[in-house]
């Protein structure tokens, strides 16, 4: 919605309190004007009337005058979003037009947002441990199955893909169910690395760069996001420019009439007019601050006007920028994309590496009479990611049934094995009689699995935008936090940012009521 109009419908009582005092001046000017020009001591009945108008006219006048430069004075601090006019000086706004406060103030309002953002009230490091491995696999159950198949097949086509395609069904079945209980372990223990190395380099997900960029280069958000917070104190204060306007014009109606002499009038007016509208304005802008903390006056508690809404503010701040700033999608990118992707990449590599390591010294069966065995195993340990002694392995291996296969017509073919198998290595793992050709291509394959994983992993996690923002919870996270910060921390979260400008809107107010004030005098013909 855009800010506060100048017009809206009045309230009924002040139609009603409009149309009386209409109705009573109408009636003092025309049948009642003989009467008035002996309270007024006026000669006649007409002059007693045009008095009577330039009387009321002084606080109607101030009245209007101080509730449109007001509304100005609050139009002016959010529009025009950018710079209308010319002869501007550079990196000021200064000049023969004008730009609103906040989308001037766009930088240090994304500089003080993300000062009061990062890492207060939210951390790159929690938004990374929100995200829970296992939770991720499972609401995106179907894709991370595939991705285990795929990168058992990539494992296969490097080692051995005539033995598995001669392999039993359930061989088969109890690798790929080892791959898919590794997935959730392997997600989980680099989400958490994340975690852990973000606390080392806050770089590392540059959360506060992203804020900056959008509320910088999208100024009309920061103008937005500054209305639909303030919007009820904002109509406040242009509706209160009345009753301030009515009070002074009361002040200023006596005046006039105590001193009518023209030389007065002419100097008291424009005087009082400059005086009453930079002090409004002023006014205006101070009680949405202050005081900054509840006082009891009189029975009565006074606080800023904004900070007793703080709560409800802190709601509408933070809905915005957890929906239009720091949005899922765009976690998930920082996360999956950047320097934190290539970490992300870096780490599930390791993970999986690791994962799909078999320790020296691991049982593999006996190459050269148990090849079938000896193979499902090597597959189910390693390119399985299953650890050595589970029961997914040790089932899949008590399922193999055929009859024993010499070395040579196995483990002897260049496409499935490179070599036969033979011992163990003294402790780099498992290596061919012929000096370490398995354990090449055991490594070859297991590399050949993670790139699969490392590839498709960024993908998934951006793809799970609606479980990632569920996580994160970052609506209700940093509404309650907004809520529960001291006033002066709230305060200047919201103020600092255009409060160095707030003279101009003050001084404008000055000339303006100098200059109607000046018109006024002569119009009254003082």
């Amino acid at each position: 919605k855009p800010s506060p109009p100048l017009f809206e419908r009045p309230p009924l009582c002040l139609v009603a309190f409009a149309l009386l005092l209409s109705t009573a001046v109408a009636l003092l000017c025309t049948v009642f004007r003989d009467a008035l020009a002996v309270v007024l001591r006026q000669p006649s009945g007409e002059a007693a009337a045009l008095l009577l108008l330039k009387l009321v006219s002084i606080p109607v006048v101030s009245v209007a005058f101080t509730y449109t430069h007001i509304w100005l004075a609050l139009w002016m601090t959010f529009k025009p979003v950018s710079f209308v006019g010319c002869l501007r000086i550079p990196r000021t706004n200064v000049g023969l037009g004008w730009q609103g406060i906040i989308p001037f103030k766009a930088v240090p309002f994304a500089l003080k947002a993300c000062d009061n953002l990062i890492p207060s009230l939210i951390s790159p490091q929690e938004c990374v441990g929100r995200v829970e491995g296992a939770g991720l696999v499972r609401e995106k159950a179907a894709e991370f199955d595939q991705l285990a198949a795929d990168a058992v097949d990539a494992a296969v086509a490097v080692a051995a893909p005539r033995l598995w395609g001669r392999s039993p069904r359930a061989a088969k079945q109890a690798v790929l169910e080892m791959a898919r209980v590794a997935t959730p372990q392997i997600v989980e223990a680099v989400l958490l690395d994340l975690r852990r190395e973000s606390l080392v380099d806050s770089t590392l997900f540059d959360i506060r760069g992203l804020v900056i960029d959008i509320l910088t280069n999208d100024p009309k958000l920061a103008v937005d996001t500054m209305i639909e917070m303030g919007r009820p104190e904002l109509q406040f204060i242009r509706n209160s420019g009345a009753l301030m306007g009515g009070a002074f014009g009361l002040v200023q109606l006596a005046i006039w009439a105590a001193w009518p002499q023209r030389a007065v009038a002419i100097f008291t007016m424009p005087v009082f007019g400059a005086v009453v509208s930079a002090l409004t304005n002023w006014l205006a802008l101070l009680i949405i601050f202050r005081p900054l903390h509840p006082h009891r006056i009189c029975g009565v508690t006074v606080q800023g006007i904004f900070l007793r809404r703080q709560a409800a503010v802190a709601r509408i701040y933070a809905r915005i920028i957890a929906s239009k700033v720091l949005t899922s999608e765009r976690l998930t990118h920082i996360i999956s994309r950047g320097r934190g992707g290539e970490r992300l990449r870096e780490l599930t590599r390791l993970r999986t590496m690791e994962a799909t390591e078999v320790p020296s010294g691991a049982d593999l069966g006996k190459p050269g009479t148990e090849a079938w065995s000896w193979w499902l195993v090597l597959f189910a340990r390693t390119l399985g990611l299953a650890p050595r002694g589970t029961a997914a392995a040790d089932a899949a291996v008590a399922e193999l049934t055929p009859p024993p296969t010499p070395a040579s017509s196995v483990c002897g073919d260049d496409e499935d094995g490179g070599g036969s198998g033979g011992g163990e290595s003294g402790g780099g793992g498992y290596s061919s009689s012929g000096g370490g050709a398995t354990a090449q291509l055991w490594d070859q394959a297991r590399a050949a699995a993670s790139e699969v994983v490392v590839e498709r992993i960024p993908a998934l996690l951006e793809e799970s935008v609606e479980y990632v923002e569920r996580c994160m919870d970052l609506s209700e996270t940093l509404a309650d936090r907004i809520a529960a910060l001291p006033p002066d921390v709230f305060e200047n979260m919201l103020h600092s940012c255009f409060q160095e400008d707030e003279w101009m809107l003050i001084t404008l107010g000055g000339v303006l009521g100098f200059l109607i004030g000046l018109a006024q005098a002569f119009a009254l013909g003082a």
